[in-house]
C-alpha cells in the first residue's frame, strides 16, 4: 500500500497500523490450498463456532515466524 492511494484512509497518519495488500499470485499451491480450506471451513462453521476464527491470520503468522510443530499430536481412542 502507498499513502497516496485514494482507497486508503488513516486518522493517525498510518502510525501503528499495518497496510495489507492482496496479491493473488503470491504463495505456493500448497498455501493456496490451505487458504481455500480455511475459507471453506469458515463458510461451513461460522454460525456454529464462536471465538477467534482468524485462521488465515494464524496461517500467515506461523509461516512468517517459521514455526515448526515439534510436539506430536495427541490421539485419544
Amino acid at each position: 500500500g502507498k499513502r497516496g492511494n485514494p482507497y486508503l484512509f488513516s486518522s493517525n497518519n498510518f502510525v501503528g497500523r499495518q497496510i495489507w495488500e492482496f496479491d493473488p499470485k503470491a504463495g505456493t499451491p500448497e498455501e493456496h490450498a490451505a487458504v481455500e480450506e480455511a475459507r471453506q471451513s469458515y463458510v461451513d462453521n461460522h454460525s456454529l463456532v464462536k471465538g477467534c476464527g482468524d485462521l488465515l491470520w494464524r496461517l500467515q503468522f506461523l509461516k512468517e515466524a517459521k514455526f515448526k510443530q515439534v510436539i506430536p499430536p495427541v490421539k485419544i481412542d
